[in-house]
């Protein structure tokens, strides 16, 4: 049997929005348009099935100079006309193309302007992360990718384009089976190109899959899972290879997996190497087997009746003979046929895959086609309902008194969508919702003909999505137990003691303590029992708390708010509240304030509590009022101004004698200061009069005279 890959790519699973599980390969080449304008294509393939997520929009492409200072962060738009999926295309027809096999292309296209620059420029689109089951490398979910390109001195001043590669490496690869593949590429400019395997360059990890920018140089090559995978050995088996002047890669893989590989084509002008193009990729090896027949049809059918054949074959090429092998005129190629039979009578279906080829498989299969003989017929029952469903029995009444029943084919359907299916002759459903259902059964005859009969019947489960699981109540309030309830069924609640009416569809609780309210709701047989529960909230834990709960004017009160459950608060009054909306805001009244928080609790309780906070206005004196002995305006920065200190001063008068008597310096400016002078003149260092008086908040008022000194 030959072998082939099973699966183009294996992804793990959603990691999560923001970690990539999908990147295949990719690169970046260049075209210079002349006046130092560049158009920048970056091409980017994921995996159509497992890609997470899908493709960057915009994409980052970091523009950085040789010393790896970010010159620009290009962001370009992705365009949905710039995506393709690659075709999977096998060349020996004895081969199966495997399934879920599929990987997308975009290309991002980006003109720049990129004046010469010393050492030129590194371009760089970055990303996380490649796939689980990549097998030589250690740590692949926790390996990203660097796609960069080189715009060396000598490209620049040349006005040089990138060699582009011709093709993409094939989707899918062989194990055991020889790769032939011309990895060449086109060079615009005619320069000659050497081709040479490399190691792919490592990215970000999956805790910064997406960098925006994308991260600076220089950039560290993958770790290969060394031994046995190295750059000498990519694949396993025979080695991969690249011929250096033509660029055709050869190898033979003898292990199942995926594996990522490295193409450099440096790009010569002479002797002189001016540009380097790097391509990243994966080649994923597989197991598989030769093509095989298969497809689905009905054991038989009735006289001019039209059938459908089900092709479940692995490959596309295929063939119906629908007489084998009497005649051989009635055939197909269609994928999936409909076919009607010319008469009753016994007839043999044929199916071949890769007709003509040395690997080619057929699958027989006989059809009756008969007359009418089959009458389809069943009864039901419904045996049990409880608070797990409501058992429906069904028993086959069908007949026929000439081929004898081959079959049955149950489909009830339902509600909300509900369906289920059933081959057994007497098949047991369990449903859980109210309403109509439909029952059908297709009786088949081993004659071929079929026979349908449908019924339709109510499911008589009492309702309860009107229940409401659990509600919350302060003391004394009242609650209803099943809003919406359905009228015409028996209901019995228990306890009784505090409902309005313990057997009516809806009715009122009034508990002082939390209760579980259980109900029987019955109907034609059918009985469910439920739950309600209605918490009762102990407002006697709602406290509320001033710390400190006296504070002189100006100062500050912590309020907060500790009670049991879930809800929301507001404060009154909010004015001198840092925020009124909070368990614990700050306030800072001018006067003696009782503050109402009011708490709206989940379900409905609203409670209200009470708390002061007490404003006391200080005195006019020390420590609240402070006026200087001394003061040095040398201008060091400090002590320099003679000043009055105080936060609760309304009213101020001060003055300043020198020894002689003279006024040097007065003011009734709270925030009045002296610096020393008099008429622009410093004066000497010496002891001055003062005389202060202040009238504070409050209405206190106090009168100082005394001495100060002026120091130099």
């Amino acid at each position: 049997m030959r072998r082939l890959l099973l699966f183009a790519f294996f992804l793990l699973g959603l990691q999560g929005v923001s970690q990539a599980t999908h990147i295949v390969g990719g690169e970046i080449t260049y075209t210079c348009l002349g006046n130092d304008l560049y158009e920048i294509r970056l091409t980017v393939y994921r995996d159509c099935y497992n890609g997470v997520p899908w493709f960057d929009n915009p994409a980052a492409i970091g523009v950085y100079d040789a010393n790896w200072n970010l010159i620009q962060n290009l962001q370009v738009n992705w365009n949905p006309l710039a995506h393709d999926t690659l075709p999977v295309a096998l060349d020996n027809p004895c081969l199966v193309v495997p399934p879920d096999v599929c990987v997308h292309r975009s290309t991002y296209v980006r003109v720049t302007t990129l004046p010469f620059k010393p050492g030129g420029y590194t371009l760089v689109y970055q990303r996380c992360c490649r796939n689980k089951l990549i097998r030589n490398l250690p740590d692949p979910l926790n390996t990203g990718i660097s796609i960069i390109a080189n715009l060396s001195e000598e490209t620049m001043l040349q006005c040089n384009n990138s060699a582009v590669f011709n093709n993409w490496p094939p989707v899918a690869i062989c194990v055991h089976e020889p790769i032939n593949f011309d990895h060449s590429a086109t060079d615009p400019d005619g320069d000659s190109l050497v081709y040479r395997l490399c190691t792919p360059l490592n990215g970000p990890d999956s805790l910064t899959p997406q960098p925006n920018p994308p991260f600076k140089g220089p950039y560290q090559e993958v770790v290969w899972n060394d031994p046995p995978y190295n750059l000498s050995n990519v694949l396993g088996g025979i080695p991969l290879e690249i011929n250096p002047n033509t660029g055709y890669m050869t190898g033979i893989p003898n292990t199942i997996g995926n594996f990522v590989v490295g193409v450099c084509v440096d790009e010569y002008r002479g002797d002189t190497l001016i540009s380097t193009t790097r391509r990243d990729f994966q080649y994923n090896v597989a197991d598989c087997g030769k093509p095989t027949a298969a497809f689905f049809a009905p054991p038989g059918a009735c006289e001019n009746e039209i059938l459908q054949f089900i092709n479940q074959s692995n490959v596309n090429d295929t063939q119906w003979f629908f007489d084998w092998p009497n005649d051989l005129t009635q055939t197909t190629t269609e994928r999936s046929p409909w076919y009607q039979f010319p008469d009753t009578g016994t007839y043999t279906v044929a199916l071949i895959t890769v007709p003509g080829a040395p690997c080619s498989d057929t699958m027989f299969q006989e059809m009756h086609v008969g007359g009418f003989h089959v009458d389809a017929d069943f009864t039901y029952d419904l045996p049990l309902c409880d608070n797990n469903g409501m058992v429906i029995q069904a028993f086959d009444q069908s007949l026929d008194s000439v081929y004898g029943l081959s079959g049955w084919q149950w489909l009830l359907s339902g509600p909300s969508g509900y369906s289920n299916q059933s081959q057994q002759q007497n098949p047991t459903f369990i449903v859980t919702k109210p309403g109509n259902y439909r029952l059908t059964l297709i009786a088949q005859s081993a004659g071929g003909c079929r026979d349908t009969i449908k019924t339709q019947f109510n499911a008589p489960i009492p309702r309860v999505d009107s229940l409401i699981g659990e509600q919350s109540i302060c003391p004394g309030d009242t609650v209803h137990l099943n809003p919406g309830g359905i009228e015409g069924y028996v209901y019995e609640w228990t306890p009784a003691a505090t409902l309005s009416d313990s057997a009516a569809v809806d009715p009122l609780a009034f508990p002082l303590t939390t209760t579980d309210y259980l109900v029987t709701i019955t109907n034609a047989g059918c009985t469910y029992e439920g739950m309600v529960s209605v918490l009762v909230f102990d407002t006697t834990s709602l406290m509320l708390t001033a710390t400190p709960p006296t504070i002189y004017l100006g100062g500050t009160s912590q309020l907060e708010a500790t009670f049991v459950g879930n809800g929301t608060i507001s404060w009154e009054p909010a004015g001198s509240l840092s925020n009124s909306g909070i368990v614990n805001p700050v306030a800072q009244p001018n006067t003696t304030t009782t503050y109402t928080a009011t708490i709206s609790l989940d379900g409905g309780c609203v409670v209200e509590r009470d708390v002061t906070v007490t404003v006391l206005f200080p005195s006019c004196e020390e420590p609240f009022l402070f006026f200087p002995t001394g003061f040095s305006p040398n201008g060091d920065g400090e002590n320099d101004i003679l000043k009055l200190e105080s936060r609760f001063v309304e009213e101020v008068y001060w003055v300043v004698y020198n020894r002689w008597g003279e006024k040097v310096f007065e003011t009734n400016d709270p925030d009045g200061a002296w610096d020393g002078t008099y008429k622009g003149q410093p004066q000497p260092a010496e002891t001055y009069g003062f005389y202060l008086r202040v009238r504070c908040l409050g209405g206190t008022q106090t009168e100082k005279k005394g001495n100060v000194t002026l120091l130099r």
